[in-house]
């Protein structure tokens, strides 16, 4: 009786904290899920009701952003604490809590799209629709790296966290191919042929993907920071 409980334990029963990993990257995606909805149905409706700049996601300062910003701080504060708490690759993980939290500091303040705005018209005399992108080649570096570090944590945690977390990058470059996107939607010449719905419709996508993006990276970091102070991914922390 014992030996057949011991086989099918080391079969098929997984432990208890394996359990509580792959409920808490459950809950993160369904939490994704639902912001996601919320905010689209929010500024959907804003668009043609209440036409509110606070509802509106592609408004700087809206609470759309305000959400965006928070959560890039959560992910940004879960990866110091990465480095606080576990002495292995306590380098990777304070870069990438610094990159994250300067992330969620642009966001609120608009430091991205003001300068990129001023490098593309004064230097380069872009129009605005166009100068306003251009942040994106100018923090590509920073970009690039947080890409690199989360992509290097996500194929070590395995299992859903790995999803999870890939998910997340994902997302989030494909919110910054749809902010491309812009440089046609949000054209003038464009709007005037055809219309200003492509531009609704593509911001608020934009903004879906950012804010699912953040959420999925951000409740990702959280929940393999839970497993490793439970233990549960200890031979995580050996793995090169």
């Amino acid at each position: 009786m014992g030996g057949t409980a011991a086989a099918s334990t080391a079969r098929g029963v997984r432990h208890p904290r394996a359990l509580r990993v792959a409920a808490g990257a459950r809950t993160v995606v369904w939490t994704a899920a639902a912001a996601v909805l919320l905010q689209t149905a929010i500024g959907a409706a804003n668009e043609f009701t209440l036409e509110s700049s606070f509802l509106n996601p592609d408004e700087e300062g809206s609470l759309s952003q305000l959400a965006t910003a928070a959560v890039t701080a959560v992910a940004g504060t879960a990866a110091a604490a990465h480095a606080i708490l576990f002495p292995a690759r306590r380098r990777r993980f304070a870069a990438l809590g610094v990159i994250l939290l300067y992330f969620a500091v642009d966001d609120v303040l608009v430091l991205h799209e003001g300068l990129g705005e001023a490098v593309g018209e004064r230097l380069f005399g872009l129009s605005g629709h166009l100068a306003v992108r251009l942040w994106i080649l100018l923090l590509a570096p920073l970009l690039a790296a947080a890409f690199l570090l989360v992509a290097s944590e996500a194929r070590r945690a395995g299992g859903r966290l790995r999803t999870v977390l890939f998910g997340g990058l994902g997302a989030l470059v494909a919110a910054v191919v749809v902010e491309v996107g812009g440089a046609v939607t949000r054209s003038p010449s464009f709007i005037d042929r055809v219309s200003g719905k492509p531009e609704t419709l593509r911001y608020l996508l934009e903004e879906a993907l950012e804010l699912g993006g953040w959420i999925l990276l951000a409740g990702g970091l959280l929940v393999l920071l839970s497993a490793r102070a439970d233990g549960e991914v200890g031979a995580y922390d050996r793995r090169s």
